[in-house]
């Protein structure tokens, strides 16, 4: 089930595919920092890191980071993630933050 704490901070803040819907979709970007940080800890580390809204757009620094780490067991590369086979679309909305965190 979403947290909508998590789903406060990573998907309404960050991801252009979210719509607000109570949907129970999570992509591993969301997995894994809910499952590597608490509400509060992912809320302090986007303030220190002046990540705030969606136009903090990835740089793609520490892609193959996020790919090893997060990417290669995300469910939705499995049925086709346009980010990872052809670029047509930006990255899920926990990608730059986790990028970010990798910096």
């Amino acid at each position: 089930m979403n947290d909508e704490r998590y789903t406060r901070l990573i998907c309404k803040k960050f991801c252009s595919f979210y719509k607000g819907t109570t949907e129970e979709l999570r992509c591993e970007t969301y997995n894994f920092l809910a499952e590597h940080l608490t509400p509060a800890e992912l809320n302090t580390l986007l303030t220190l890191a002046r990540l705030v809204e969606r136009e903090s757009a990835p740089d793609f620094s520490k892609d193959a980071e996020v790919n090893t780490l997060v990417c290669e067991r995300c469910e939705f590369r499995i049925d086709g993630c346009d980010f990872r086979e052809n670029g047509s679309a930006p990255p899920c909305g926990g990608y730059v933050i986790i990028e970010k965190l990798l910096s």
